[in-house]
């Protein structure tokens, strides 16, 4: 390596560095806030956590970005609420899909797609899923067709409050 790329590879390492010294000094708070939470709180990060690809960050944000489960009439009001829904246009009697809406957070339609990428390698339900619409529609459109499912089987885990014992495959 030239001494120029290695002054910049320095550069871009000290500020890594830094922040990866915080970040025990962040976890550590918000796991104790999470854990000193109800009962159904600590329940329902558990329910979720038990999903292949989804972690202690991922859980906390779909609970806090959807709220009471209860709010939510189905998994569809959730999966357009997360902003994961396909557009339609129609008109003179053509119907014309669109991408998703990306209506509702951010945060929560990108970590759903963090943990779905997750999913496909873990699962292999989540895999089946990726490949057949890779196949007919793209890659960029079957990862977010397996975050649409995985926000579903969240959403049937928290209202059932039984823990994902077949590795996401309770979605077929």
């Amino acid at each position: 390596m030239s001494p120029t790329d290695r002054l910049l590879v320095h550069q871009w390492l000290e500020p890594l560095q830094f922040l990866q010294g915080q970040r025990p000094a962040v976890q550590q708070p918000l796991r104790e806030f999470a854990q000193n939470g109800s009962p159904r709180e600590v329940d329902e990060r558990r329910l979720l956590r038990s999903l292949p690809g989804v972690g202690e960050g991922t859980g906390d944000v779909v609970l806090a970005e959807l709220g009471d489960v209860v709010r939510c009439r189905s998994a569809q009001h959730a999966v357009a609420d997360a902003g994961l829904a396909p557009g339609h246009r129609e008109a003179a009697g053509k119907t014309r899909d669109l991408g998703i809406t990306k209506a509702g957070s951010g945060l929560l339609r990108w970590v759903l797609v963090e943990a779905a990428w997750q999913a496909v390698r873990r699962a292999w339900h989540g895999r089946g899923i990726y490949e057949r619409w890779k196949r007919r529609r793209g890659g960029r459109r079957a990862i977010v067709a397996v975050a649409r499912r995985l926000l579903e089987v969240m959403m049937a885990l928290l209202r059932s409050g039984q823990p994902d014992r077949q590795g996401f495959a309770a979605a077929a």
